[in-house]
């Protein structure tokens, strides 16, 4: 389930902008765990040897650490917020 987390907490104009959305504790866990696990698959030794040869998966792996570190981020994100509250 997700929950929306008002940021400025008034009902005024432009207040759905401000809007968060959060994943569930559950569910950020296991979006961080799968952007680390997209991580660590990017950099093991067959994968990270077969882009030192191809410049295209060099930058395919520069993509895939990219959304790694990104679903993480946001995972880090949804349960710093939700200890918060």
């Amino acid at each position: 389930m997700i929950a929306a987390l008002s940021v400025t907490g008034g009902r005024g104009r432009g207040s759905r902008l401000r809007t968060m959305t959060l994943l569930t504790p559950r569910n950020a866990v296991l979006l961080g765990a799968l952007g680390l696990l997209l991580e660590v698959l990017a950099i093991i030794p067959p994968i990270d040897d077969a882009t030192a040869t191809n410049p295209t998966l060099h930058y395919t792996q520069h993509g895939v650490l990219f959304l790694g570190g990104l679903m993480m981020g946001v995972a880090l994100r949804d349960l710093l917020v939700a200890g918060r509250r």
